[in-house]
């Protein structure tokens, strides 16, 4: 009979097991990453959600491994966890943590039969990144419980969709200046001053006007003088310019003789 190499270890790991003493019983491993179901391409083919670098849990009794197993994740919460087979007996275990060297190709959701019989993922040279210890103790089944240790590279494969293109967006109407009223107050009252001002000074110019026409009231006032002083003063001067005397008779003519 013909196994595949994971069937075949699984066989032997079973033989082994009941030769050296108690039964393997699965043991759950909690914290295992949810990646759940995506799709590729412009068909959108749904494909099975999974690590992109699996993890590799290798349980070793001092140093000889008892069991090996790789986790790829659960595809949703509601997907049992992963188990691992141990003794049911009273045992320390150490757990080794490594990573995958190569990415596990994503598999289609639906498994075809010639999927199923494709070759098994090959994880290619595996880093150890954590040693842990586990302590079982026969009839306790919490204690055969095992914790997952996250790797340095815990991304799962995503759906690699091109975006939707997004419309570009209009552009916005450029802000007008408002008018500043706090500004605009005081050009009103500047605007307002000079207008009273004007008016003032029109003012000033009516009330001014009478006093320039005046004229005639200083003419008055200085005709007598002038003519006391003699408009007859040029028209008596000589040729020369200068004032003569009057004749000797001419103020006689006019003066009234006293002591009569």
């Amino acid at each position: 009979m013909n196994l595949r190499p994971g069937a075949r270890a699984l066989a032997l790991l079973l033989l082994s097991s009941a030769a050296c003493g108690g039964p393997l019983t699965p043991s759950p491993i909690e914290g295992e990453p949810v990646c759940a179901d995506f799709e590729i391409g412009g068909t959108h083919a749904p494909m099975r959600g999974s690590l992109r670098f699996p993890v590799t849990l290798t349980v070793r009794d001092g140093k000889n491994p008892i069991t090996r197993t790789t986790l790829t994740g659960r595809r949703s919460n509601d997907d049992p966890a992963s188990r691992v087979l141990l003794a049911d007996e009273d045992a320390e275990y150490e757990l080794e943590w490594a990573q995958c060297e190569n990415q596990r190709a994503p598999r289609a959701r639906t498994l075809t039969r010639d999927t199923k019989d494709a070759a098994e993922y090959a994880c290619g040279s595996a880093t150890v990144y954590k040693t842990d210890k586990l302590v079982t103790r026969k009839g306790d089944a919490a204690s055969r419980t095992v914790r997952f240790a996250a790797p340095p590279k815990s991304e799962c494969w995503e759906s690699e969709l091109p975006a939707a293109e997004t419309p570009p967006a209009l552009p916005a109407a450029p802000d007008l200046p408002q008018p500043d009223a706090s500004a605009a107050e005081p050009a009103a009252a500047a605007d307002g001053g000079a207008a009273g001002a004007s008016a003032d000074a029109g003012a000033a110019g009516a009330s001014a006007a009478p006093v320039d026409a005046g004229a005639p009231r200083d003419a008055g006032a200085g005709a007598p003088r002038d003519a006391g002083a003699g408009a007859p003063r040029d028209a008596g001067a000589g040729a020369g310019g200068a004032v003569k005397p009057p004749p000797a008779g001419a103020a006689d003519a006019g003066a009234i003789p006293q002591g009569s």
